[in-house]
Protein backbone atom coordinates (compact mmCIF):
# COMPACT_ATOMS: atom_id res chain seq x y z
CA UNK A 1 0.00 0.00 0.00
CA UNK A 2 1.47 3.31 -0.74
CA UNK A 3 1.68 5.97 2.13
CA UNK A 4 0.12 9.04 1.75
CA UNK A 5 -0.28 12.82 3.40
CA UNK A 6 -3.09 13.96 5.28
CA UNK A 7 -5.01 16.43 3.94
CA UNK A 8 -5.39 19.78 6.42
CA UNK A 9 -9.16 20.67 7.35
CA UNK A 10 -10.88 22.52 4.74
CA UNK A 11 -13.70 24.59 7.03
CA UNK A 12 -12.42 26.22 10.32
CA UNK A 13 -16.12 26.12 10.37
CA UNK A 14 -16.54 22.70 10.82
CA UNK A 15 -16.41 21.39 14.57
CA UNK A 16 -17.00 18.44 13.58
CA UNK A 17 -15.14 14.78 11.91
CA UNK A 18 -17.40 13.99 8.85
CA UNK A 19 -18.61 10.63 9.18
CA UNK A 20 -19.55 8.92 5.99
CA UNK A 21 -22.07 6.27 7.77
CA UNK A 22 -24.03 9.03 8.86
CA UNK A 23 -23.87 11.45 5.83
CA UNK A 24 -25.29 8.48 3.59
CA UNK A 25 -28.02 7.63 5.85
CA UNK A 26 -29.20 10.87 6.26
CA UNK A 27 -28.96 11.72 2.00
CA UNK A 28 -31.10 8.52 1.94
CA UNK A 29 -33.16 9.26 4.78
CA UNK A 30 -34.18 12.52 3.95
CA UNK A 31 -34.45 11.99 -0.53
CA UNK A 32 -38.00 12.71 -1.14
CA UNK A 33 -37.94 10.40 -4.03
CA UNK A 34 -37.54 7.47 -0.93
CA UNK A 35 -40.48 8.79 0.38
CA UNK A 36 -42.91 8.82 -2.34
CA UNK A 37 -41.33 5.50 -4.11
CA UNK A 38 -40.33 3.15 -1.46
CA UNK A 39 -36.95 2.27 0.54
CA UNK A 40 -35.34 -0.30 -1.43
CA UNK A 41 -33.89 -1.73 1.79
CA UNK A 42 -34.54 -0.31 5.24
CA UNK A 43 -32.08 2.52 5.68
CA UNK A 44 -31.92 1.64 9.41
CA UNK A 45 -29.37 -0.84 7.98
CA UNK A 46 -27.00 1.88 6.02
CA UNK A 47 -24.80 2.89 9.06
CA UNK A 48 -23.59 -0.51 10.13
CA UNK A 49 -23.05 -1.47 5.80
CA UNK A 50 -21.10 1.85 5.62
CA UNK A 51 -18.73 0.58 8.68
CA UNK A 52 -18.54 -3.53 7.91
CA UNK A 53 -17.96 -2.14 4.20
CA UNK A 54 -15.20 0.05 5.12
CA UNK A 55 -13.43 -2.89 7.13
CA UNK A 56 -13.68 -5.15 4.57
CA UNK A 57 -11.58 -2.94 2.54
CA UNK A 58 -8.54 -2.77 5.11
CA UNK A 59 -9.40 -6.76 5.83
CA UNK A 60 -8.68 -7.60 1.67
CA UNK A 61 -5.73 -4.90 2.33
CA UNK A 62 -7.45 -2.80 -0.85
CA UNK A 63 -5.96 -0.27 -2.34
CA UNK A 64 -8.31 2.29 -3.43
CA UNK A 65 -9.15 5.91 -3.04
CA UNK A 66 -12.63 7.42 -2.19
CA UNK A 67 -14.08 10.01 -4.84
CA UNK A 68 -17.42 11.26 -5.80
CA UNK A 69 -19.75 13.01 -2.81
CA UNK A 70 -17.73 11.58 0.01
CA UNK A 71 -14.73 13.08 -0.92
CA UNK A 72 -16.18 16.94 -2.02
CA UNK A 73 -17.89 16.81 1.60
CA UNK A 74 -13.64 16.39 2.75
CA UNK A 75 -13.43 20.14 0.97
CA UNK A 76 -16.31 21.81 0.82
CA UNK A 77 -19.97 21.72 2.78
CA UNK A 78 -23.78 21.84 2.36
CA UNK A 79 -23.59 19.24 -0.36
CA UNK A 80 -25.10 15.26 0.50
CA UNK A 81 -24.37 11.87 -1.51
CA UNK A 82 -26.14 8.54 -0.68
CA UNK A 83 -23.50 6.12 -2.45
CA UNK A 84 -19.50 5.47 -2.11
CA UNK A 85 -17.54 6.00 -4.89
CA UNK A 86 -14.30 4.50 -5.27
CA UNK A 87 -11.47 4.55 -7.48
CA UNK A 88 -9.79 1.02 -8.01
CA UNK A 89 -7.93 -1.59 -10.57
CA UNK A 90 -9.75 -4.54 -11.94
CA UNK A 91 -7.33 -6.50 -9.79
CA UNK A 92 -8.18 -4.53 -6.37
CA UNK A 93 -11.91 -5.21 -7.22
CA UNK A 94 -11.78 -8.37 -7.91
CA UNK A 95 -10.80 -8.78 -4.12
CA UNK A 96 -14.04 -7.46 -3.39
CA UNK A 97 -16.55 -8.63 -5.73
CA UNK A 98 -17.03 -11.88 -3.55
CA UNK A 99 -18.58 -9.77 -0.97
CA UNK A 100 -20.82 -7.67 -3.55
CA UNK A 101 -23.91 -7.76 -5.91
CA UNK A 102 -23.42 -6.45 -9.10
CA UNK A 103 -26.17 -4.15 -10.89
CA UNK A 104 -24.34 -3.62 -13.69
CA UNK A 105 -20.78 -3.13 -15.52
CA UNK A 106 -18.78 -1.66 -18.45
CA UNK A 107 -15.43 -0.88 -18.99
CA UNK A 108 -15.07 1.99 -16.67
CA UNK A 109 -17.53 1.26 -13.96
CA UNK A 110 -18.78 -1.62 -12.12
CA UNK A 111 -22.65 -0.45 -10.13
CA UNK A 112 -22.62 -2.60 -6.66
CA UNK A 113 -24.96 -2.59 -3.54
CA UNK A 114 -23.20 -3.98 -0.09
CA UNK A 115 -26.10 -5.08 2.44
CA UNK A 116 -28.01 -2.25 0.91
CA UNK A 117 -25.41 0.67 0.65
CA UNK A 118 -24.89 1.23 -3.27
CA UNK A 119 -20.83 1.54 -4.32
CA UNK A 120 -20.05 2.37 -7.59
CA UNK A 121 -16.59 1.40 -8.96
CA UNK A 122 -14.45 3.85 -11.19
CA UNK A 123 -11.97 1.38 -12.78
CA UNK A 124 -8.44 2.61 -13.29
CA UNK A 125 -8.44 1.13 -16.40
CA UNK A 126 -9.56 4.46 -17.76
CA UNK A 127 -6.76 6.25 -17.94
CA UNK A 128 -7.95 9.46 -16.18
CA UNK A 129 -8.99 7.36 -13.56
CA UNK A 130 -5.79 5.89 -13.59
CA UNK A 131 -3.71 8.75 -13.42
CA UNK A 132 -6.25 10.54 -10.28
CA UNK A 133 -5.70 7.22 -8.53
CA UNK A 134 -1.83 6.97 -8.90
CA UNK A 135 -1.12 10.94 -8.89
CA UNK A 136 -3.88 12.94 -6.64
CA UNK A 137 -4.55 11.49 -3.71
CA UNK A 138 -4.15 12.08 0.03
CA UNK A 139 -5.72 10.57 3.25
CA UNK A 140 -8.40 12.31 5.37
CA UNK A 141 -9.20 11.84 8.82
CA UNK A 142 -12.61 10.47 8.61
CA UNK A 143 -14.71 9.57 12.10
CA UNK A 144 -14.25 6.11 10.96
CA UNK A 145 -10.70 6.50 10.44
CA UNK A 146 -8.85 7.47 7.90
CA UNK A 147 -9.31 6.67 4.41
CA UNK A 148 -7.50 7.91 1.10
CA UNK A 149 -9.41 10.24 -1.52
CA UNK A 150 -9.23 12.53 -4.29
CA UNK A 151 -7.14 15.58 -4.06
CA UNK A 152 -8.82 18.94 -5.20
CA UNK A 153 -7.27 18.76 -7.98
CA UNK A 154 -8.15 15.30 -8.94
CA UNK A 155 -11.79 15.90 -8.28
CA UNK A 156 -12.05 18.51 -10.95
CA UNK A 157 -10.58 17.03 -13.54
CA UNK A 158 -12.86 13.89 -12.92
CA UNK A 159 -15.49 16.76 -12.88
CA UNK A 160 -14.72 17.60 -16.13
CA UNK A 161 -14.77 14.02 -17.78
CA UNK A 162 -18.25 13.85 -15.78
CA UNK A 163 -19.29 17.06 -17.06
CA UNK A 164 -18.48 16.22 -20.54
CA UNK A 165 -20.21 12.92 -20.59
CA UNK A 166 -23.45 14.31 -18.87
CA UNK A 167 -23.53 17.27 -21.98
CA UNK A 168 -23.36 14.77 -24.63
CA UNK A 169 -26.23 12.71 -22.58
CA UNK A 170 -28.02 15.75 -22.28
CA UNK A 171 -28.39 15.51 -18.67
CA UNK A 172 -28.68 19.19 -17.64
CA UNK A 173 -29.89 19.27 -14.11
CA UNK A 174 -27.50 16.80 -13.19
CA UNK A 175 -24.30 19.11 -14.90
CA UNK A 176 -25.72 22.18 -12.84
CA UNK A 177 -25.03 20.09 -9.70
CA UNK A 178 -21.10 19.25 -10.77
CA UNK A 179 -20.63 22.74 -11.57
CA UNK A 180 -21.74 24.02 -8.56
CA UNK A 181 -19.49 21.81 -6.95
CA UNK A 182 -16.38 22.99 -8.88
CA UNK A 183 -17.53 26.37 -8.36
CA UNK A 184 -17.46 26.11 -4.63
CA UNK A 185 -14.01 24.09 -4.89
CA UNK A 186 -13.16 27.22 -6.72
CA UNK A 187 -14.08 29.61 -4.20
CA UNK A 188 -12.45 28.02 -1.50
CA UNK A 189 -8.98 26.68 -2.58
CA UNK A 190 -6.22 28.40 -4.60
CA UNK A 191 -7.02 25.75 -7.46
CA UNK A 192 -3.36 25.63 -9.87
CA UNK A 193 -5.69 25.86 -13.18
CA UNK A 194 -2.34 26.38 -15.31
CA UNK A 195 -1.31 22.91 -14.68
CA UNK A 196 -4.91 21.23 -14.69
CA UNK A 197 -5.13 22.16 -18.43
CA UNK A 198 -1.87 21.43 -19.22
CA UNK A 199 -2.58 17.67 -17.40
CA UNK A 200 -5.80 17.79 -18.94
CA UNK A 201 -4.23 18.27 -22.76
CA UNK A 202 -3.69 14.20 -22.06
CA UNK A 203 -6.95 13.50 -21.65
CA UNK A 204 -9.52 15.85 -23.57
CA UNK A 205 -9.41 17.54 -27.04
CA UNK A 206 -8.41 21.57 -27.46
CA UNK A 207 -12.15 22.42 -28.53
CA UNK A 208 -13.06 20.74 -24.81
CA UNK A 209 -10.73 22.55 -22.99
CA UNK A 210 -11.35 25.58 -24.58
CA UNK A 211 -14.89 25.47 -22.98
CA UNK A 212 -13.84 24.12 -19.29
CA UNK A 213 -11.52 27.25 -19.41
CA UNK A 214 -14.78 28.95 -20.19
CA UNK A 215 -16.77 27.24 -17.13
CA UNK A 216 -13.76 28.16 -15.06
CA UNK A 217 -13.68 31.80 -16.16
CA UNK A 218 -16.96 32.62 -15.05
CA UNK A 219 -16.41 30.97 -11.58
CA UNK A 220 -13.61 32.70 -10.82
CA UNK A 221 -16.12 36.10 -11.02
CA UNK A 222 -16.70 37.61 -7.83
CA UNK A 223 -19.76 37.46 -6.17
CA UNK A 224 -21.56 40.51 -5.93
CA UNK A 225 -24.59 41.60 -3.89
CA UNK A 226 -27.64 42.92 -6.54
CA UNK A 227 -29.19 43.98 -3.49
CA UNK A 228 -26.85 46.41 -2.36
Amino acid sequence: MRNFSFVEPTFQAREYQLEISQTIYDANVFDIKNWKNGFRTNPDMLPNSVTKFLSLLAELDVDYCIVGGIAYLAYIQDRNTKDLDILISVEELNKITPFVEIDSQDANFTNTEFEGLKIDFLKTSNALFKYVKKNQTVKYEFAEGAFPIATVEGLVLMRFDAILDLYQKGKFDKVARYEWDLSTLTRHYDIDWNNIFIISEEFFTKGQIREFKKMVAEWQQPRRNPFA
